[in-house]
């Protein structure tokens, strides 16, 4: 996928749209020359690109320029944050099963960034939930960061109470004008100018039971959740499942035996529904970090050895090997070619 694929629901920007109205901003103007129009957010078959949604935030982010927008986006309910997505949050049995909700399916809320989960399955006193841009934009990313530990705070206090606190938030900007909102909000420590963007949470917070746990709604919420981000291109259900999963999971590749388990079934089961559909896990897997190392290599400024690192590689010999297996030409050689290097506008 590449910036300009309409991919991502517009989750995001409609909240943003609806605080800019209740401030009195001219909301038209933030979508002028994107060939979106405010309107148009309600539908719920639109998708925006990245270029579009990057567009209109920042405009409104240079609109209001004294108010927390991010903040303000994420303290929303779940429902409303994240959609389908919070659907199957709140529809999980515990605090750490709608984490990794978030973990695979949080594009389908119209995020703009990704998250990684370190001791999610329990094996740490902390949970650090860390935040990585899909595409850097030093202008946004206090917002991105903003939204989105925001969204999951607000989200634990629906099903903790109201008095939970995370332990720590580390975010890599200097701290802005309203950083004592930070501190009123998060009621935790809040360091600023840091390493990376993380929330720490107590590890015990996982083991929390979720009152609205529901299995049915939980499997409705997945599989459509699952259907928000499959590439659009016609192919069979267990494909683009797998292609979510692995879409979601890139930094570290999951194992055939992995997705299997996170899709309910053995994995003998998968192996044959795959052959069924006439295509085989390493393929998929080829395609998913041949789309997604090439869209970087034409799209971003990371050194090849930091695409290797996105697509799941720690040795670039052999990321660049695998690329020239999946394309026929040089990682260098998919950089220079066609539109190049050319950042997002």
């Amino acid at each position: 996928m590449t910036p300009s694929d309409a991919i991502i629901p517009p989750t995001l920007l409609s909240a943003v749209v609806a605080i800019g109205r209740h401030a009195g901003a001219p909301v038209s103007s933030w979508f002028s020359g994107t060939g979106l129009e405010p309107a148009l957010l309600d539908d719920v078959d639109v998708r925006v690109s990245l270029v579009q949604a990057r567009t209109v935030l920042r405009r409104a982010v240079a609109a209001l320029p004294d108010r927390p927008l991010g903040l303000e986006v994420g303290a929303r309910d779940a429902l409303l944050s994240f959609g389908f997505v919070g659907v199957a949050m709140r529809s999980s049995a515990t605090v750490g099963d709608a984490f990794r909700v978030v973990d695979e399916l949080h594009r389908a809320s119209g995020s703009l960034a990704d998250f990684s989960a370190e001791g999610v399955d329990g094996d740490r006193d902390e949970f650090e939930l860390s935040l990585w841009e899909r595409w850097p934009d030093p202008v946004l990313r206090p917002f991105l960061a903003e939204e989105a530990f925001a969204s999951v705070t607000a989200f634990l206090r629906s099903v903790l109470g109201g008095t939970w606190a995370p332990d720590r938030l580390f975010l890599t900007y200097p701290a802005p004008a309203h950083a004592a909102r930070y501190r009123r909000f998060f009621r935790c420590p809040v360091h600023f100018d840091a390493d990376a963007d993380r929330l720490v949470i107590s590890a015990d917070v996982l083991q929390e039971p979720i009152p609205t746990h529901h299995e049915p709604t939980l499997r409705t919420a997945l599989e459509v959740s699952r259907s928000l981000i499959a590439p659009a291109r016609i192919r069979p259900g267990v494909v683009a499942a797998v292609e979510v999963l692995l879409n979601a999971h890139l930094r570290r590749p999951l194992t055939m035996a992995e997705v299997a388990a996170q899709m309910h079934v053995t994995e003998r089961t998968l192996r044959r529904q795959l052959a069924g559909a006439g295509d085989h896990f390493s393929a998929i897997r080829d395609r998913v970090r041949e789309r997604r190392a090439t869209a970087l290599l034409r799209h971003s400024t990371l050194a090849i050895s930091g695409v290797a690192v996105e697509v799941g590689f720690r040795d670039g010999r052999e990321f660049r090997r695998a690329y020239r297996r999946w394309t026929g030409r040089t990682p260098l050689a998919a950089r220079t070619s066609g539109d190049g290097r050319a950042g997002l506008p």
